[in-house]
């Protein structure tokens, strides 16, 4: 009997090292190249910072390819990640990395594409900055998978769905909840800073607050940046919208994709959702709010 424990004992933990070994197989390293890759070319001028390096990641995808890189904005450094599909960039963001416990750099990154219909997701487990290389996993809900998975997701911001109660900092730091607009129609702009289509799409969009300026139509810029980097973009830009900024519990709304724009009506009802920018999309805007019946 006390052999047969022994060869059970020794067949867990022969499991569980196993089990361990293919975890470890889940992560993947690769080699950050320097420059800027071909594909984001058409986004480089527009860019405020320069892209130091990046790296297609190993995804057994076809259709998707993801890149993650390094940039540099001033004497700051940080990384960024895009997604592409069919040659095309459908998202580009900025990533931060955090310290976790045993001082590596790591975080998990949802990429959603598709006017947020779908999304993939990975981790960056560790971030080599002497070596320029990177360990990462994919993820598929919440476990860890070796190649790259495409979820549909539900929209919280389609068109037709009740628009959410959030809490929302004006420019001069005052607190309010969109809830208190009441009896109002509502456009909503998410944007940020770093974003080449946000900043293009703006002229077009103060356009529409001269000329909703006598109608019920409330417009609001909604961004995650912080204050002060909003305050310095403003010293040299004009963007006619109502200024505010998320908190950390409630950007979870709008995702990791710049711009959106949304229009609400006055029971709060979103009957009007666009994602991506251009310096035309507020003639879109213009059209919706035209055929709106609740605008005098």
């Amino acid at each position: 009997m006390p052999q047969v424990k022994i060869l059970i004992l020794i067949f867990i933990v022969t499991m569980l090292n196993g089990c361990q070994k293919e975890n470890k197989n889940l992560y993947k390293t690769t080699e950050l190249q320097n420059g800027f890759p071909e594909i984001l070319k058409p986004l480089e001028k527009d860019l405020p910072f320069k892209i130091l390096s990046h790296s297609i990641l190993e995804s057994n995808n076809d259709s998707i390819n993801i890149y993650f890189g390094s940039l540099k904005q001033g004497k700051q450094k940080g990384n960024w990640i895009a997604l592409s599909s069919k040659n095309q960039i459908k998202q580009f963001s900025t990533v931060d990395l955090k310290q976790n416990p045993k001082n590596e750099k790591e975080n998990d990154i949802d990429l959603e594409f598709n006017n947020s219909r779908n999304r993939v997701s990975l981790r960056i487990k560790e971030f080599d900055t002497i070596n320029n290389r990177i360990t990462y996993s994919w993820i598929n809900q919440t476990t860890l998978t070796d190649s790259l998975s495409v979820l549909t997701i539900d929209k919280p911001l389609a068109k037709g769905k009740t628009f959410p109660s959030i809490e929302l900092t004006d420019i001069n730091g005052k607190k309010f909840n969109i809830d208190n607009l009441k009896e109002q129609t509502i456009v909503i702009n998410w944007w940020a800073v770093w974003c080449a289509p946000c900043r293009k799409e703006i002229p077009g969009l103060n356009k529409l607050v001269n000329k909703y300026s006598d109608k019920n139509v409330q417009f609001i810029s909604i961004t995650d940046d912080s204050m002060d980097k909003v305050s310095d973009f403003l010293k040299n830009n004009e963007f006619e919208y109502d200024i505010t900024f998320i908190s950390k519990n409630d950007r979870v709304l709008f995702g990791n994709s710049y711009p959106k724009n949304i229009v609400i009506d006055s029971n709060k009802n979103v009957t009007f959702y666009k994602e991506g920018g251009n310096e035309n999309v507020w003639l879109e805007i213009d059209q919706h709010l035209t055929e709106m019946n609740n605008i005098k």
